[in-house]
Formats: structure tokens, sequence, C-alpha cells
């Protein structure tokens, strides 16, 4: 019964409505360091992203955590500036945030600790592409960026600590893990 259960829960997520333009929130109307920073919590992609890199990244030494963190902030700010001075197309910028979806889901489901994580956090540059393009124009770039990057670091900081609790608390957690991975699969498929 419960694997009828998740199974019916994994497909009702294929059902969610997750909007080409990332998501919803692109209104324009709100610039600045708050917009930026709401912006990763109204979206399934950004959330996801971070949240999956941070769970695992979890069992790595503590270096390599830092490393994580330095690699998201710094690969969403020159997204953003890719994005914002369109030197990437921005249907491009979409099919690289789907892809790194498929990355980090695939590294949580191998429990690799190596190069997909590193291949990952450079994929967030798309989600910065994707985002500088669409708000690049907004004002306050600046202040813009880095609320986005601010919620995005607390996002992945999240992960983290989910990841370290799973580990340490959760009776068979790698199992919960693999959920994840299929959680963040389907969300990047959408």
């Amino acid at each position: 019964m419960t694997k009828i259960i998740q199974k019916m829960g994994l497909i009702s997520l294929a059902f969610l409505p997750v909007m080409a333009m990332a998501h919803p929130g692109h209104d324009q109307t709100h610039t600045g360091f708050m917009a930026g920073f709401i912006h990763p919590f109204t979206g399934l992609d950004h959330m996801m992203m971070a949240l999956a890199l941070g769970v695992l990244l979890s069992s790595v030494a503590k270096q390599w955590k830092a490393v994580g963190f330095i690699a998201i902030a710094t690969a969403l700010m020159v997204g953003f500036v890719i994005g914002a001075q369109h030197f990437i197309p921005e249907q491009y910028a979409e099919y690289g945030i789907v892809l790194s979806l498929l990355v980090v889901a695939t590294a949580l489901w191998k429990k690799s600790t190596h190069i997909l994580p590193i291949a990952t956090a450079m994929l967030v540059t798309f989600h910065g592409v994707a985002h500088g393009a669409e708000l690049g124009h907004s004002g306050h770039v600046a202040t813009l960026i880095l609320g986005m990057t601010a919620a995005m670091s607390m996002i992945y900081f999240i992960g983290l600590a989910l990841g370290a609790f799973i580990k340490k608390y959760v009776p068979h957690g790698q199992k919960i893990v693999a959920s994840i991975a299929a959680i963040v699969a389907v969300i990047g498929l959408v």
C-alpha cells in the first residue's frame, strides 16, 4: 500500500504547474535586495537545486561544503551578468536549468560526491543566466543578485543541515535521499 501511495505522490508531482519562465514572480514591479531574496522561494527550480546540492554535499569534508557554497554563489552571479548582457539566449538557459536539475538528481541517486556536484554547481550558472535575462533590466541589479545569491546560499545551508540530519537520525535515510533525487528529476523535467 505504501509503495502505491509513494508512486501516486511521485506521479502527482509531474502535474505541478511550473511555468516556462522559470516560475511565477517575474512581474518586474519589485526591485532590489528583497525581490532577489524572495525570488528563489517562489520556484521549485531554485529551491530544489540549492537544497539538493546541500543534501548531496552534507556528507563530504568541511572544506568541500565551503567550495559548494562558493561555487553556487559565484556561478549564480556570473550567470546573472551573462544573462543581463544576453550573451546566451534565454531558451538555452532553460535547457541548462533542466540539465542542472537532472545532473544533481543523478549525483544524489548515485551518491556521487566528486565530479557531479562540481558539474552541478557550474550548471547553476544557467539559473543566473535565465534570471539575468528576465530580471536584469528591472533596476537595482546589484542588490537584486545579492538578494538572490543570499537566498540560494541559505537554501543550500538548509540542505546541508537536512542531509546531516538524515544521515545521523533517519534509519535507511538513503531511501529518503533517493526520493529527493526522484523529486528533483521530476521537477527538472516538468
